[in-house]
């Protein structure tokens, strides 16, 4: 289906079409090319519809009004992914806000036959999938970007993507097979921009920091292309097999594997061991004094703790 602007979701022009340099809300300099993002596109990413927008409040609650207004399909044509060059709205992991001027900010609404209890993992085999795209578009990527439990990809410490997921169930499937949808949002940095570095507090990182032949003009293109259709294939395999046959490429790829590591919770320090990558079910293997822990993500946040003692016991787990 070729990517269209929409005329299902409420969206704003913004007053100044040039997109010039206003201090604040100013639109990025490049877009997606509809006709070569239509030609880029494999099977079963090609079925998806594509909506391409200006601005929006937040691209995730936009499809999650969608998936409750919407009738459950399991059918590659049902998914939806929507990208706006602006998002006023929109919000990262712990309702943090969140903006992309300077990045690519979207959301994929996924169909899902699984139960709730089966979603284990799923936030990490969608950061996965964003390294892997990141990866065909340019095979120097693979070690650069790496990737952070639960929900973010990283080059040398600087956050490069976050993901947030929020699901909507739908009843059942055929056959009384559970269905829901998960709606699944992205805000991947292009460059790094100075004005959000300053707002966070933090320094940022960038694409083009690791894909040197970025074209302004068919890169973001390019790169899209990339992840819808790896996302496509993440959908077919974790409905299948759920993320554990993903665990030991996730583990492959994290950034803090092997290294000390505290887990925080509105700032409160709940843990600190050996991080030792994670398990089928995504959760983290944590290796401590007490011995080998596994964390599931909840709203805890992951540091590293440089100085701390590493465990005597010896690592184990189903990812090593």
């Amino acid at each position: 289906m070729s990517p269209a602007q929409s005329p299902l979701f409420p969206t704003s022009i913004p007053t100044d079409p040039a997109g010039q340099s206003a201090p604040s809300g100013q639109l990025p300099g490049w877009r997606i090319d509809p006709a070569a993002l239509t030609g880029l596109l494999q099977a079963p990413a090609r079925r998806w519809r594509i909506d391409l927008v200006e601005e929006t409040g937040s691209t995730n609650a936009d499809l999650l009004g969608h998936c409750r207004e919407s009738g459950w399909s399991a059918d590659d044509a049902a998914v939806v992914a929507r990208l706006a060059y602006r998002q006023t709205a929109g919000r990262g992991r712990q309702g943090r806000p969140w903006q992309g001027q300077a990045g690519m900010t979207f959301s994929v609404a996924l169909p899902l036959p699984l139960a709730p209890a089966r979603l284990a993992g799923l936030s990490l085999a969608v950061g996965l999938a964003l390294a892997q795209a990141i990866e065909d578009c340019d095979a120097g990527t693979a070690r650069a970007v790496r990737l952070k439990w639960p929900n973010d990809l990283q080059i040398d410490g600087r956050k490069l993507a976050g993901i947030l997921i929020e699901t909507v169930a739908a009843g059942k499937a055929a056959g009384a097979t559970p269905a829901l949808w998960a709606v699944v949002g992205i805000g991947l940095n292009l460059v790094r921009d100075p004005a959000m570095e300053a707002a966070l507090g933090r320094e940022l990182a960038g694409v083009t920091e690791c894909w040197p032949g970025f074209d302004a003009a068919q890169g973001p293109t390019r790169l899209f292309a990339a992840i819808l259709n790896r996302l496509a294939q993440m959908r077919t395999d974790f409905i299948g097999h759920g993320f554990g046959p993903l665990a030991r490429r996730w583990s492959a790829r994290d950034a803090y594997r092997e290294q000390p590591v505290r887990l925080l919770h509105e700032g409160a320090v709940l843990a600190e061991g050996m991080a030792r990558g994670v398990d089928s079910d995504g959760h983290l293997l944590l290796e401590t004094p007490e011995g080998l822990q596994r964390i599931a993500s909840g709203e805890l946040s992951l540091r590293p703790a440089a100085g701390f003692p590493a465990a005597t016991t010896e690592p184990g787990g189903p990812a090593r």
